[in-house]
């Protein structure tokens, strides 16, 4: 009997369309997908964008212009070479030896040093119209004519760039102290220490606000000191953006934190950006491009460039996407710009790029290593990568 009743029941089933609820009078079955939540905000793009001057991460001379580039190879170099430029000269490290040329490019001297094991130039700079090179061993040497002597021997491991200022030369341990060098008379003297958070080595810059100046120690160690005095503040501002920001933590900082309207830019590798107010707590706006950013460019009028390993993108001040470009190259390295005008380069050369018609204008064929360094020096652009010092001209 119960086989019976089960048997009824099956085909009962089958008769039906399988739904046992009910159904609305004006139901209709979607595919549709509601975005819960989104971290790219609503792009509005335009055609054209007149993002105004560069003003970070290095400032370029609005009337800087060069029409059609020409590639010009200066001399060979190695990864850990120091280019610095000086007044009409250019002076380059190699191993043991400081070479140094004119603004032609002739007339090259050179200096030979003698280092201990491991020992390398970290700095090249000038202080009352003397070229100094500091090691990594913290040991200055001063060029004289067609001479070099050692003049000071700090004995302190240093891995990264020390932040020169005036009359003080700002060293950084290996271990987390901070050092004053006086460079009238080669004093030292230490300031300070900060916790040394892990984080990748980079060549940061030295942004500055109003009272304060902003130094990347590593991708995650934040260092602020006081403008004036150079007083070194343990203020955690990386920390406390990690605290206030709904992404997950900024670990990896590309660049240091640059001041625009009162407002730190932190962008970090990953793709996270956020503009945060270190006075009011306050986070002007986060976005997460979820996609890792390689290079950026800020312009005075508060338009962010990125470049990733896909696009580049045009963020207006407010945090929208305003305009991409698909750009398509296999190893993306950097990108500059001359004027309105956008370059990208990657390892096979530089392609000029028009956001308008989303193509590029023109490429420059040259071989590049990825670790690049751009410097603007009068009507010239410079290139240094892991080989070669080159020199972009018209």
């Amino acid at each position: 009997m119960k086989k019976i009743k089960f048997l009824i029941f099956l085909i009962f089933l089958s008769s039906c369309n399988q739904y046992m609820g009910t159904t609305e009078p004006d139901y209709t079955p979607t595919n549709e997908v509601t975005e819960v939540f989104s971290d790219l905000k609503i792009n509005n793009y335009t055609k054209e964008v007149k993002f105004g001057d560069i003003i970070f991460p290095k400032a370029v001379n609005p009337s800087f212009n060069i029409n059609n580039l020409e590639i010009e190879k200066i001399t060979n170099i190695n990864k850990n070479s120091i280019v610095s430029f000086v007044n009409e000269s250019i002076f380059i490290s190699k191993d043991e030896t400081i070479y140094s040329f004119d603004k032609n490019n002739q007339n090259k001297f050179k200096y030979k040093l003698n280092f201990n094991k491991d020992e390398e130039t970290i700095s090249i700079f000038k202080f009352n119209e003397e070229i100094h090179i500091l090691t990594n061993r913290s040991r200055i040497f001063v060029i004289d004519g067609k001479s070099i002597s050692e003049i000071a021997d700090y004995n302190i491991f240093i891995n990264t760039a020390p932040i020169i200022l005036h009359k003080n030369l700002i060293l950084f341990s290996v271990f987390g102290d901070i050092y004053d060098v006086k460079l009238n008379d080669y004093t030292i003297s230490k300031k300070d220490n900060f916790i040394l958070n892990s984080g990748l080595s980079v060549k940061s810059n030295l942004f500055e606000d109003n009272t304060n100046l902003y130094y990347l120690f590593n991708a995650g160690t934040l260092l602020t000191f006081d403008k004036n005095n150079f007083d070194f503040y343990n203020n955690y501002l990386l920390e406390d953006l990690n605290i206030l920001t709904s992404f997950d933590r900024f670990s990896e900082l590309i660049d240091t934190p640059f001041s625009y309207n009162d407002y730190l830019y932190f962008l970090d590798r990953s793709g996270k950006i956020a503009v945060y107010n270190p006075v009011s707590s306050d986070i002007l706006w986060e976005l997460d491009i979820n996609d890792t950013i390689i290079s950026y460019l800020f312009s005075n009028d508060g338009y962010l460039i990125l470049m990733t390993f896909n696009e580049v993108l045009i963020l207006s001040n407010n945090g929208n996407i305003i305009n991409s470009y698909s750009h398509n190259k296999e190893s993306p390295i950097s990108i500059f710009n001359i004027q309105e005008n956008l370059y990208l380069i990657s390892e096979e050369g530089i392609s000029k790029l028009n956001l308008s018609d989303k193509r590029d204008v023109s490429f420059y064929k040259n071989k590049f290593t990825n670790n690049l360094e751009i410097y603007y020096q009068g009507q010239n652009i410079y290139l240094k990568d892991d080989k070669s010092l080159f020199k972009l001209s018209e």
